[in-house]
């Protein structure tokens, strides 16, 4: 098997378990609705977790190390908690693919930062993303209100989603630059002072917020919790893995081209979303972006 391949799959594995995390907080957040910002340390926590048990070399925290983590888990942070707020108030599927658009910052970070190759082929499957990502967007009118909120954009919606593409993106560009300066050294340890610092302070403003609701999300959210921060530390881990064997100004469009296809079978069978024919259309142009920006590997 080459490494191409390996990649590829490798990809698709991440990609797929990452949808995991948000069934996860579509559910609690359709449920309870409660402490979004400690359930989002929850998350993070366990995701933590998940590097320190998958360490194997012993751990280690360079001082320029710690520094690029806490970076990163601002840009984390901001990314989480407003995802698991555009997730509540928005449609699944159309919160999922918009947050595709954060592979430009990485795109463009691979392509014009470490001078990474790039074909016509290239192009044109980066710019068929972006047009799947514009035609899934559009929504159906609909004859009475009750059908129109399950795919509503509302101002609050909007605000969350592009906040967390950007606080999406850089967390994806600051991976790569961590994995550049340490020659794909300390990804571990990278990860842990990411949700370290994304864990401690999503807590303290939620125990500021709503600490009164702490045991009860606890007990409610718990669960849940542990299910979405698993499948956010195997994605991540998955993603450097990848990272580090094929470009990421292939890696990152190509696992948003893989999500778009999982998100939209999600939505339809798990959530009961319903999806117009643009909105279709743009999944098929998705797929054929994939084909398309893996051709020059």
């Amino acid at each position: 098997m080459t490494t191409t391949v390996l990649a590829l799959l490798l990809a698709t594995l991440g990609t797929g378990i990452h949808q995991i995390e948000g069934v996860m907080i579509k559910k609690y957040n359709s449920k309870h609705s409660q402490g979004g910002f400690i359930f989002t340390a929850l998350i993070s926590l366990f995701a933590m977790i998940f590097f320190f048990i998958t360490d194997k070399n012993g751990l280690c925290f360079p001082p320029l190390l710690i520094l690029y983590g806490v970076i990163s888990g601002l840009f984390f942070c901001t990314a989480s908690f407003l995802t698991y707020v555009a997730f509540g108030c928005g449609s699944f599927v159309l919160s999922n693919l918009f947050l595709s658009y954060s592979l430009l910052f990485s795109v463009g970070y691979g392509l014009f930062v470490l001078k990474e190759s790039a074909t016509v082929m290239t192009y044109i499957g980066l710019a068929l993303m972006m047009i799947s990502v514009f035609l899934v967007k559009s929504k159906k009118k609909q004859e009475n209100n009750i059908e129109s909120e399950k795919v509503k954009i509302s101002f609050k919606w909007v605000v969350c989603i592009v906040l967390s593409v950007i606080g999406s993106g850089m967390f994806g560009v600051m991976q790569k630059l961590q994995q550049v300066q340490f020659a794909k050294a300390y990804d571990n340890e990278f990860m842990i002072v990411t949700y370290a610092f994304t864990v401690i302070t999503l807590l303290v403003i939620g125990i500021i917020m709503d600490g009164k609701n702490l045991f009860y999300i606890l007990r409610h959210g718990g669960l849940y919790a542990a299910f979405a921060g698993m499948s956010n530390g195997a994605t991540n881990f998955l993603n450097l893995v990848v990272n580090a064997m094929i470009p990421i100004s292939i890696a990152v469009p190509t696992r948003s081209g893989i999500k778009i296809v999982i998100s939209f079978l999600i939505s339809l069978i798990i959530f009961k979303e319903k999806l117009t024919k643009k909105q279709v259309a743009g999944v098929i142009f998705g797929a054929a972006a994939l084909i398309l920006l893996n051709l020059k590997i």
